[in-house]
């Protein structure tokens, strides 16, 4: 047993001085990789404390460049103004100095706030390097920037780095209030979140973004899409709106909002839990566009077209060059003549001169919308929800082969 405890000491000696041997191999490296790699091929034989030791050596390296690279933009600046000759500096080698500092930073904290063989918490590195990483945190924005054209994993890498770097543990005493650019660039790293498909953070940087006045309403739109591509059943459809209410509970005068729940209510089929979340809204302001345009949409697909035309001629009031909500003024006029059409013609009774006239003057009308809808849409970003409409209207009463049917047909392919 004393021999056995003796080779165990020996051993654990051994270890420790294998150890040592690589913090000063390391420590006498000058190139952060050939330091980074043999570092990684040794760590399973190193301390907590050995570990931190030799993180905060890369740290050291890593820092470096930083500086090295900042000093030469600094002088550059100065030159400029003198009108004197710039340097050249290594921008892309700036840019990955700066995440290699912090990325080694975080792994030294993390090895430095771990208990020593006494069992004590004595970190050596911790304020050291939070006191001189936080500041080049900066760099991780214009990294960003730099790489949105080139390479937009590494622009979602840096951004997204710099949101989460603002709670690492190595910053918690730093003085954050002076970081006016965290909730803006929150924003852009939940854009990039949600079209690579992570959902997850995309959610995460969204609720930092819509904490800034200026970003609020862009980030809650990104918010609601990211809950929105994440819908598999129809519970989770329940869910989602379930959410969208709680939200609209804390911000009744959201437009955007109370118009996603009437939306998410229509793709439900929820008739009756749509037209009460409405007329509670109108109850409240009779004049809301936003719920005027429901209204009308909710009386269209239950084909109440008077009651649809009312709503969306009161929406027309409030936003006059609407080319959705006059097109489907328009669609209500046009389906409403068709209906009495078929009414006036069931059971193969003919139609009467005086309800064909009547008939006309309606398509009449749906004309007269659809063509102020149409006129509005110079890009033609709507056309889907006029055309079609507007070639049916002027076949019915003009017939396939007159100019205008013909015009209108065009604007269909």
């Amino acid at each position: 047993m004393k021999k056995f405890m003796t080779l165990a000491v020996a051993s654990i000696l051994s270890m420790s001085a294998f150890a040592q041997d690589v913090y000063k191999q390391i420590s006498k490296i000058k190139d952060y990789n050939e330091a980074y790699n043999l570092l990684k091929s040794n760590l399973s034989n190193m301390s907590a404390e050995q570990k931190a030791k030799c993180y905060n050596k890369l740290v050291d390296l890593a820092y470096e460049k930083v500086v090295n690279e900042q000093a030469t933009i600094t002088s550059n600046q100065m030159a400029a103004q003198l009108n004197t000759k710039v340097e050249p500096y290594d921008t892309i080698g700036l840019y990955n100095a700066v995440m290699q500092a912090l990325e080694n930073g975080v792994l030294c904290d993390e090895f430095d706030n771990q208990p020593n063989d006494k069992g004590k918490v004595k970190p050596k590195f911790h304020k050291s390097n939070g006191d001189r990483l936080y500041p080049i945190r900066f760099h991780l924005i214009n990294a960003g920037i730099y790489y949105q054209n080139k390479d937009e994993a590494l622009a979602y890498k840096n951004l997204a780095t710099y949101v989460d770097s603002n709670d690492y543990p190595l910053f918690k005493e730093q003085d954050k209030s002076t970081d006016a650019s965290l909730t803006q660039m929150a924003y852009y790293a939940a854009r990039f979140a949600y079209f690579a498909k992570e959902y997850d953070k995309a959610e995460k940087y969204a609720d930092i973004a819509i904490k800034d006045t200026a970003m609020a309403d862009d980030a809650l739109q990104l918010k609601l899409a990211v809950m929105q591509n994440q819908l598999k059943s129809h519970e989770d459809t329940l869910n989602y709106v379930n959410k969208l209410k709680s939200i609209y509970a804390n911000d009744e005068n959201n437009d955007m909002v109370f118009s996603t729940i009437c939306s998410m209510l229509i793709s439900l089929n929820d008739k009756a839990g749509l037209s009460e979340f409405v007329k509670v809204k109108l109850a409240k302001d009779p004049n809301n566009f936003t719920a005027l345009a429901m209204s009308g949409q909710a009386n269209m697909n239950e084909h109440k077209w008077d009651e649809a035309i009312a709503d969306l001629s009161k929406a027309a009031s409030k936003q006059p060059e609407n080319v959705a909500v006059l097109a489907s003024i328009g669609n209500s006029y046009m389906y409403k003549a068709q209906e009495a059409a078929e009414r006036a013609t069931a059971n193969g009774k003919k139609l009467s001169p005086e309800a064909e006239n009547a008939i006309i003057d309606v398509y009449k009308k749906a004309i007269e919308f659809l063509e102020k809808a149409k006129n509005l849409d110079k890009e033609m970003q709507y056309k889907t929800v006029w055309a079609y409409s507007l070639y049916t209207c002027c076949y019915r009463i003009y017939g396939a082969d007159d100019p205008k049917t013909k015009e209108m047909e065009a604007l269909t392919k």
